[in-house]
C-alpha cells in the first residue's frame, strides 16, 4: 500500500518539533505555561489535544534523558571516587528532577512531533492536500 503523498512530510515535522513550532504551520505558540501545551495552535488552531495516555511519554523521555544526562556521569565520578556515594545519590536525585523540570515544555513538544512523525496524515494541512485530489 502506497502511503499518499504529503504537503508537509516527516523532515518537516521533526524539524519543526525540535525546536517547539507547530507540525502543522510551522509557527511558535504550542504552549500554553511551562507544564502545559495549548488546547490549539495559537496560529492554525490544530487540535493538540489527544487520548488520555498521550502525555504519559513525557514521563518516558524524561526518564531516559535524567539516566543519560544526568545519572550514568554522576555514577561514573562515583566509580572513579571523585564523587562520594552520598553526594551521588543527592545530586541524583535533585539533578534528575531539576533537569527534567528544565526540559519540560521540550517533552510536551516533543510528543506533538512524535505522534505527527507516525501518522503525518493526521495533519490538518496533509488531510486537506489529500481530500483535494
Amino acid at each position: 500500500m502506497e502511503e499518499p503523498e504529503l504537503k508537509i512530510n516527516r523532515g518537516e515535522i521533526i524539524s519543526r518539533g525540535l525546536v517547539c513550532r507547530c507540525p502543522n504551520c510551522g509557527e511558535y505558540g504550542l504552549l500554553q505555561s511551562w507544564f502545559h501545551l495549548r488546547k490549539a495552535c495559537s496560529n492554525c488552531q490544530m487540535d493538540l489535544t489527544r487520548s488520555a495516555g498521550f502525555y504519559s511519554g513525557t514521563t518516558s523521555i524524561g526518564y531516559v534523558a535524567s539516566i543519560i544526562f544526568i545519572i550514568l556521569p554522576v555514577v561514573f565520578l562515583v566509580i572513579n571516587q571523585t564523587l562520594s556515594v552520598r553526594a551521588g545519590i543527592l545530586i541524583s536525585i535533585f539533578g534528575s528532577m531539576s533537569f527534567i523540570i528544565l526540559i519540560y515544555p521540550l517533552m510536551l513538544c516533543w510528543m506533538v512531533m512524535v505522534y505527527h512523525v507516525a501518522l503525518p496524515g493526521e495533519l490538518p494541512a496533509n488531510t486537506e492536500s489529500n481530500a483535494n485530489k
